[in-house]
């Protein structure tokens, strides 16, 4: 699986002109915030087939082209790019029509919920020359950036171990519309909502290629629900393992975890963090604690600035659709270990490299 990574088409005219796919409470809460007020981009459309979000997309921007399907907004509008805030199911289908366009795309995670659809995917966003970008702001979360300057800085050594659980109340979710329990709409259960999270932040710390993957689930009972609410996911590495605990049936939201190197240990516990190494304890405290809310504005700030350096060509091109690649193939695996016995699933380099 070759990725694009030659310098994409951009505009040298700001601001660059961008429509939102999908306006539910991400867009509104996350993304439309920040667009607002960048000089660096005009968002001048959005396309959305619920009535009353149009309306809601009219009175947040006010001088706005609303759409209800793609095909009018491409045939309608020139554009630089695409911000994809719609559930997964309608992920692909709108970056193929990019491609077609050569229109740049931001895009939601999951990139995709298929190893088919990002076969596609990336075959077409190569040949278009476009970039293709997902969101991965958990990484900019405050206590998140810490924990990585700290193991970044050798604060804790070479890493061997990392633990971490995510818990979410059975009501978690859900936005305008709680499509996040609908399989055909998500695409996949907890693993790919908040896994998909953790497996970027988890490849950040460890920088290697994953060898082994196994997992255990647990799935919502109810004949309009096949998708998974509980699993847990273990990730093997040459010189570390990975332990992944996420639920929907918790009694409380909490995300909590530690990384274990060979010269001290990080713990992790929603607002703040404990570093243990060379007989010391310090503690760091942040504002809100990790599993408040879910729109996180402020953690999307450098999203956004690394896809405005891609676009123009700062930062290297392709570094993030791998980055995105490599989680939905963990979670693949995942599926394919649960499918099979929870048995341990070999993985392979994707890159062909």
């Amino acid at each position: 699986m070759c990725l694009n990574t030659q310098k994409n088409i951009y505009s040298d005219v700001l601001p660059l002109k961008g429509a939102i796919i999908g306006f539910g409470g991400v867009a509104e809460y996350a993304h439309a915030p920040l667009f607002k007020r960048d000089p660096r981009f005009f968002i001048k459309a959005v396309v959305e087939p619920d009535k009353e979000r149009r309306e809601r997309a009219k009175k947040v921007f006010r001088n706005i082209n609303l759409y209800e399907d793609l095909d009018t907004l491409f045939k309608k509008e020139s554009l630089d790019f695409i911000d994809i805030c719609t559930p997964p199911a309608c992920h692909t289908n709108a970056i193929i029509k990019a491609c077609e366009y050569r229109v740049n795309v931001l895009c939601e995670k999951p990139l995709v919920t298929s190893l088919k659809d990002l076969k596609k995917v990336i075959e077409e966003h190569k040949k278009a020359g476009i970039v293709v970008f997902c969101v991965n702001n958990w990484r900019y979360a405050p206590i998140w950036s810490k924990t990585i300057e700290l193991v970044n800085t050798g604060s804790i050594g070479k890493i061997q171990e990392i633990s971490l659980s995510v818990l979410r109340t059975p009501n978690s979710g859900g936005g305008v519309t709680d499509w996040r329990k609908k399989k055909d709409i998500a695409g996949g259960g907890i693993l790919m909502d908040h896994g998909w999270h953790n497996i970027y932040i988890v490849n950040s710390i460890i920088k290697e290629q994953p060898t082994y993957v196994s997992a255990r689930m647990k799935y919502i009972s109810s004949q309009k629900y096949e998708l998974e609410d509980e699993v847990e996911l273990n990730i093997d590495y040459k010189s570390a393992k990975v332990n992944v605990f996420l639920t929907w049936r918790a009694e409380c939201r909490r995300n909590f975890g530690f990384i274990c190197g060979d010269k001290g240990k990080i713990f992790i516990n929603d607002d703040h963090i404990i570093l243990k190494n060379n007989g010391s304890t310090l503690r760091y405290n942040f504002g809100l604690p990790l599993s408040k809310g879910s729109h996180h504005l402020d953690w999307m700030i450098p999203v956004i600035n690394n896809f405005f350096d891609e676009l123009i060509g700062r930062k290297t091109k392709g570094e993030n659709i791998r980055e995105a690649a490599q989680c939905l193939y963990l979670i693949s695996l995942a599926y394919e270990s649960h499918n099979n016995g929870c048995a341990s699933v070999r993985a392979s380099n994707i890159f062909n490299e």
